[in-house]
Parts: structure tokens; C-alpha cells; sequence
């Protein structure tokens, strides 16, 4: 393992979504593939003991776990604030979670009653009070309550985010307010399947024939579109790539980390996952590599931990690359939904 350079960094607090505990996995029986889950703090020290059949991370103070084939929610002692008896799974944002219904969607409250009822072919999570919802191809938002306030007449649309929400007109890309009123017109056209993405910090990622650039919030393109792939700014910095390498640029679109990874991701706690050669790293805001490429699965960084896997390891790294849990590998978990 690397040693960590001398930047500074600051474990961060649980976010607005209260994810203060961590998803666990222990084998159950022998063999990798069978398991329970359970949850430690941010420390490593197991809070809720292993004993659902699955389980995801907290969001606002509940977490869905999985039991006899059903799912509820928990809080954080471990008890049941929802019991299981829910088909799905889902997170809570804004007091609202996503819940389906004989292949229909619609909403729960924190009390498990149906805030919005089971009629959409899917709804997305809310994002500032409003949530995307689809039904016969065309999508639309809705509020708390499920009135709809945007008319489902886009082909594709995505959550808001610092007051404009990206959609898709005529097959061109665009965005609204939260009156439904067309902010930036709908001029950002592909060919393929690429979309745009929320605004962050004022600026926005928008297609353009096969490749991607940036945008402010009048729609002036801010840093031409030549990245074949482009995510948001975090932390100040996009990850973007350029002739199958991957790289960071700042909101002028200065490469200050140069595309020199086989993949990349954004960073999240002043870390961000890189590839070098078959297996993951991270690397600090300087572009050097600080947590060396031991690990051939890894997630993201977020409320300070970070989930990695070994041959023969499962377990949660801290910002320095320290272990603060580990365990034998598991086949249990996938993805950064957990």
C-alpha cells in the first residue's frame, strides 16, 4: 500500500442523507455466496449485527433490509420502523420512497402509507421536492403529494437539480425550471444514447454529436464538447476521457490531471477511484496516486469509508487506505446502491 502524501483531508460528516452506518456481509455457512448482513460505524465497529437476507445503506435515518423475502425498513438500533412486507427495495429522499405494485410504481411515506399511488411505469427519486415519473414513454414530474406540476410530455428527463431539470425534446437536449418553462432550449442534440446531466456548482454537461461538453446556466457552452466521456464537477473537478484514457478538468476545462487512467470516476471525499492496469486505486486532488492499486473491485468514497474487495477480502478502507473492517469475500453485494 502507498503511503498517503501530505494532503490534508478532513473525514467528512454523515450527508444530508444521514448515511452514518455501513453495509456488511458475512458468509453464511460455507462457501462465498450465501450471507447476512448487518451494519458498523464508521470506525469498523459493528453496530446491528449480521441477521437480514439483504440490506442497503441508510437514507434519512432508514435503511431497507431484506427478510423472509420481503423488505422494511430499519433505523439505526437495528429495529424495524417499517416491517417487511414491501416487494422492493428503495432509499428515502424528502420523506418519499419508491415502491412498485403488481409492475406499477408510485411512493411510500415514512410511515409506510402510499403517498403516491401505484400508476407509473417507473418514478425516480425526488430531488428538491420534485420527482421524475414516467408513464407510456413519456415523462413528467410530480410533488410530494403526486399532483402532477410538469405535464408528462418529454421522451426522457432528468432529476432537478440547483432549479433546472435536463430534458428531452424532439430529441434534443435542454432544460426547464420548476414551472415547466423551457430555461435553456433544447438544441443539445446526439446521435447516440448519451444525455445530459444535472447542473453542480453552475455548470452543466451537455451532448453534442458523440462527444460532450459543458454549459452554464444561460446555456452558453462553456468548454467545447470533446470529451467522449464527461461527468459532473465534484470537488471542483470533472473526470473526463480522450482517446480511451481518463483524466480531470477544472471548471475552465484545464486538464490539471492528465487522462493517463484506464478508467476513472469523480471524486467523492477528496479521493477518486482510478484503474491502473487490472485493478483500482485512488488518487488525491493533485492527481497523485495515494491508496495504491491493490484492489480489483471498488466503489466510491462516501461518509469517509469506501467499500473494496481482494481475492480474498471484502471490507471498508478509510481516505488513507487503512482497513477499518474486514471480512472473507462474499458474493453478496453490487453496485454503489448499497
Amino acid at each position: 500500500m502507498n503511503a498517503p502524501s501530505q494532503d490534508t483531508l478532513t473525514i467528512p460528516a454523515p450527508d444530508r442523507a444521514g448515511s452514518t452506518l455501513f453495509v456488511i456481509y458475512a458468509p453464511k455457512g460455507n462457501g462465498h455466496r450465501g450471507s447476512k448482513t448487518g451494519y458498523i460505524n464508521q470506525q469498523g465497529h459493528e453496530v446491528i449485527p449480521p441477521q437480514f437476507d439483504d440490506g442497503l445503506s441508510f437514507s434519512e435515518g432508514l435503511a431497507a433490509v431484506k427478510l423472509n423475502g420481503k423488505w422494511g425498513f430499519i433505523d439505526q438500533t437495528g429495529e424495524f420502523i417499517l416491517p417487511p412486507k414491501f416487494p422492493a427495495y428503495s432509499k428515502f429522499y424528502d420523506g418519499r420512497a419508491r415502491m412498485s405494485r403488481r409492475q406499477q410504481w408510485g411512493f411510500i411515506d415514512r410511515s409506510g402509507n402510499v403517498a403516491v399511488d401505484y400508476k407509473y411505469d417507473m418514478v425516480y427519486d425526488f430531488c428538491e421536492a420534485l420527482a421524475t415519473v414516467q408513464l407510456n414513454d413519456k415523462f413528467g414530474f410530480i410533488d410530494q403529494s403526486g399532483v402532477g406540476v410538469i405535464a408528462q410530455i418529454y421522451e426522457d428527463a432528468r432529476g432537478f437539480s440547483q432549479g433546472l431539470a435536463a430534458v428531452k425534446i424532439n430529441k434534443a437536449w435542454g432544460y426547464i425550471n420548476r414551472s415547466g418553462e423551457l430555461a435553456i432550449p433544447a438544441q443539445f442534440r446526439t446521435e447516440d444514447f448519451k444525455a445530459a446531466l444535472p447542473f453542480v456548482d453552475g455548470v452543466g454537461r451537455v451532448p453534442v454529436h458523440k462527444k460532450f461538453g459543458y454549459i452554464n446556466r444561460e446555456g452558453e457552452m462553456i468548454i467545447a464538447p470533446e470529451f467522449d466521456h464527461a461527468g459532473c464537477h465534484s470537488e471542483g473537478l470533472a473526470c473526463v476521457s480522450m482517446n480511451d484514457l481518463y483524466g480531470y478538468i477544472d471548471k475552465t476545462g484545464r486538464l490539471v490531471i492528465a487522462a493517463r487512467f484506464a478508467h476513472a470516476c469523480d471524486f467523492q471525499d477528496g479521493r477518486a477511484r482510478v484503474q491502473i492496469g487490472q485493478r483500482y486505486g485512488f488518487i488525491n486532488h493533485e492527481g497523485e496516486v495515494v491508496i495504491g492499486p491493490e484492489f480489483w473491485g471498488a466503489e466510491d468514497f462516501e461518509g469517509g469509508l469506501c467499500w473494496v474487495e481482494t481475492e480474498n477480502s471484502v471490507g471498508y478502507i478509510n481516505p488513507t487506505g487503512e482497513f477499518v473492517w474486514r471480512g472473507p469475500y462474499v458474493e453478496s453485494r453490487w453496485g454503489s446502491s448499497r
